[in-house]
């Protein structure tokens, strides 16, 4: 009996290192894993509903639920300069369910006859709970684990599979697919009031195994898969810029085309990282270009270019060699992910071009812990009355536009439904105050601007000497600009030392003392509409405005010499 015992552990030794080593899949029976394959588009106005509650389903089984977003259909259609975020890979497993409206989805490709919407495997989103609780009760006799890394030095993707059958398949051949998505994508979204600055997530961008997946011809009970996939991640897809660190993949086995058993989903490792902690400055974003005035909030992109995670730096900045400023940076930022960090403001003296200092504390790698930046102030205009041309297009009631002072306060506007389709609107508007910045926003709720779609619209602002200070008519959901009015609106001597005003803010009643002659005044309120006028005469003058309701006013003096000057009134 003891010469038969090394034999027989010689033999089972000898059997076992021929065994496919299975290391992230379990050999349990599970149940199934949801994947919801979700068609949606950026011209989709209940889109973003279906993204809410898409996510909810996500939050409430984070383990056992997948999202992929699939843009697809005229409704991802972009218009001009806007992002594409279709796939040709999309396109087919959209039209394969027998989607009839957007928002909708397949859960597992599974076809529920009392949900779908047009005979396919298509629902609308009121459904995908009702089919998620069903596939998550049905037993899957295949599991599947799922684990990747990506080469930083040469964006090299590896994807590591397998697979455990726990039972058999109806289908001799089944089919392994794997999709990479990109999460974080900042771009158009009609509905969801972020215009576009939307955060697109679980977006589609490709699909590694190819449209319909990688043949498995071993599908009984016991079966192992054991898969190794290589890809080179492109720069952009359809000019769409990749983040490596917002990608992840979910892989997924189905019997034919439809039918999703299970799968799983895995956000990439990364490989080739030079340093352990490593914070770099990538840059700022556009917001200072056009500041107006003499302080800014810098909003700065750091990214994390190491192995570690980021929980705390600090950051010192300076505009035209100025007085520095520091902040301290918490929080948890993982490898080659990035986050803009809105500085507090900083006080400085402007200049046509001003240059901004950012140098971020030490750290492994300080050749990219300082930089330097350049931006635009605001272009100045001297005059006492802008003009505001509008074009509307053919959908004038989503439009609407509003120009503030730098304290917010509204000088004139139009609200939504107050404008006529395909008409053209001149509305002279008197500065107030000089010296002041002035921002004018425009909005379309549909999210497709004035321009072109819809209508040539089109806007301008120009100033009483026919100067343009902004134009456009091109944008998404908002177009935002700010101009300066300088200090030459008729304001001299005369104004500055034979007129007063008093008390202001008054219940209405308000006094005004001059030394000037035949001076008229129109006052307006916060909507542009005239409100009163008449004349100023050398001496004590007295304007009532107790029968108008509480709130700011705007009073523009002409003197008989044609000089202008603007004074803010409050009534309360």
């Amino acid at each position: 009996m003891s010469n038969k015992t090394p034999i027989i552990l010689v033999i089972i030794f000898f059997i076992s290192s021929f065994l496919p080593a299975q290391t992230i899949v379990s050999t349990n029976p599970e149940n199934k894993k949801v994947i919801l394959e979700e068609y949606t588009g950026i011209h989709c106005t209940y889109c973003p509903d279906g993204h809410e509650i898409a996510q909810s389903l996500k939050d409430a089984n984070p383990d056992n639920f997948f999202i992929i977003n699939i843009h697809t259909g005229g409704y991802a259609t972009p218009s001009s300069g806007e992002p594409d975020f279709r796939t040709s890979f999309g396109d087919a497993i959209a039209a394969q369910s027998n989607l009839t409206g957007y928002p909708s989805g397949s859960v597992n490709r599974q076809y529920f006859s009392s949900l779908s919407m047009n005979g396919g495997t298509a629902m609308g989103r009121g459904s995908w709970s009702s089919a998620t609780s069903q596939v998550l009760n049905q037993s899957a006799y295949v599991n599947l684990g799922v684990e990747a890394s990506i080469n930083v030095q040469n964006n090299e993707l590896t994807v590591h599979v397998e697979g455990y059958y726990t039972a058999d398949s109806p289908e001799s051949t089944n089919l392994l697919n794997i999709a990479l998505l990109q999460n974080n994508t900042l771009g158009p979204q009609t509905g969801g009031g972020m215009g576009s600055n939307y955060n697109h997530m679980h977006r589609l961008v490709h699909m590694i195994t190819g449209q319909w997946g990688f043949e498995i011809s071993t599908t009984s009970s016991g079966s192992f898969v054991d898969e190794t996939f290589t890809y080179t991640i492109p720069s952009d897809y359809n000019g769409v810029d990749v983040n490596l660190s917002e990608l992840n993949v979910i892989a997924f086995i189905s019997e034919t085309q439809q039918n999703i058993i299970s799968g799983a989903e895995y956000t990439p490792t990364f490989d080739g990282l030079e340093y352990s902690n490593d914070a770099a400055i990538l840059g700022i974003e556009e917001n200072l270009n056009g500041n107006c005035g003499d302080s800014a909030s810098p909003i700065v992109v750091i990214q994390n270019s190491g192995y570690d995670n980021l929980t705390n730096f600090s950051i010192e900045y300076s505009i035209n060699n100025g007085n520095t400023q520091s902040h301290n940076w918490s929080g948890s930022l993982g490898s080659l992910a990035s986050t803009s960090i809105e500085l507090p403001a900083i006080n400085y003296s402007p200049s046509d071009t001003n240059s901004i200092n950012i140098t971020i504390s030490d750290d492994d790698n300080n050749q990219n812990n300082s930089n330097d930046f350049y931006f635009n102030q605001s272009s100045s205009y001297d005059t006492a009355i802008v003009t505001l041309n509008l074009v509307t297009d053919n959908y004038a009631s989503e439009t609407s536009w509003q120009l503030t002072d730098s304290s917010g306060y509204i000088i004139a506007q139009a609200q939504n439904g107050s404008l006529s389709n395909a008409s053209t609107y001149s509305t002279e508007i008197e500065i107030p105050t000089s010296d002041e910045c002035y921002t004018f926003t425009i909005n379309d709720t549909y999210g497709d601007g004035i321009c072109c779609a819809y209508g040539v619209g089109s806007y301008s602002i120009i100033d009483d000497s026919g100067n343009t200070i902004i134009s456009g008519g091109e944008f998404s959901s908002v177009d935002t600009s700010t101009f300066r009015v300088g200090e030459t609106l008729g304001i001299n001597s005369v104004f500055e030392n034979d007129l007063n005003i008093f008390p202001n803010p008054s219940n209405g009643v308000f006094n005004v003392k001059t030394s000037l002659n035949n001076s008229t005044y129109k006052i307006y309120n916060l909507i542009g509409q005239h409100v009163k006028s008449g004349l100023i005469k050398n001496g004590a003058n007295l304007i009532d405005l107790r029968n108008s309701i509480d709130g700011v006013y705007f009073m523009t003096i002409q003197t008989e010499n044609g000089e202008k000057i603007g004074y803010k009134l409050i009534k309360n």
